[in-house]
C-alpha cells in the first residue's frame, strides 16, 4: 500500500469533519451560555492545519528520506508542541476566572489529532520496513 496524498485526505477531511460536527453539537448542548475564549472554529483550524503540515512533510520526506521519517515525526512533534503553546499563551495571560472549559475544549481535539498522526506514522513506517 502506498501512502500518498490522496491516501491521507481520503482519510484526514471524514475525521476532521465528524470531528468538528461531534465537538459542536457536544459544546453546544452542554454549555450553551460559556464564552469561549477561542471560538471552535478556530481551534479546529489550528488542528486541522497543524495535523495536516505534519502529516504532509512526512509523506514528502517518505520519498526522500525513508529512513529519517520517525525521527523527522519527533522533531515535528515537539516543533507541533511549541506552536500550540505559542498559541495558547493569550488563553493562558487572560484574567478569566474559569479557564478550564476552554483548555478542555482544545486538548480534547489535540489528543484525537495526535492519534491520528499516530496511526498515520505508524502506517508510513510499516510500509518503509515492508520495503
Amino acid at each position: 500500500m502506498k501512502l500518498s496524498l490522496l491516501y491521507f485526505f481520503k482519510r484526514f477531511l471524514p475525521f476532521s469533519i465528524i470531528l468538528i460536527l461531534t465537538h459542536f453539537f457536544v459544546l453546544h448542548f452542554s454549555l450553551k451560555n460559556y464564552s469561549f475564549f477561542y471560538s471552535i472554529y478556530t481551534i479546529y483550524l489550528f488542528h486541522i492545519v497543524t495535523t495536516a503540515i505534519v502529516c504532509l512533510i512526512l509523506i514528502y520526506l517518505n520519498k526522500i528520506f525513508p529512513e529519517k521519517v520517525g525521527f523527522s515525526f519527533m522533531a515535528l512533534s515537539v516543533l507541533k508542541m511549541l506552536v500550540t503553546v505559542l498559541f495558547l499563551v493569550p488563553l493562558i495571560r487572560i484574567d478569566k476566572v474559569q479557564k478550564l472549559p476552554d483548555i478542555i475544549a482544545f486538548f480534547v481535539p489535540y489528543f484525537f489529532f495526535l492519534t491520528f498522526e499516530l496511526t498515520f506514522i505508524i502506517k508510513l513506517l510499516n510500509e518503509i520496513k515492508e520495503k
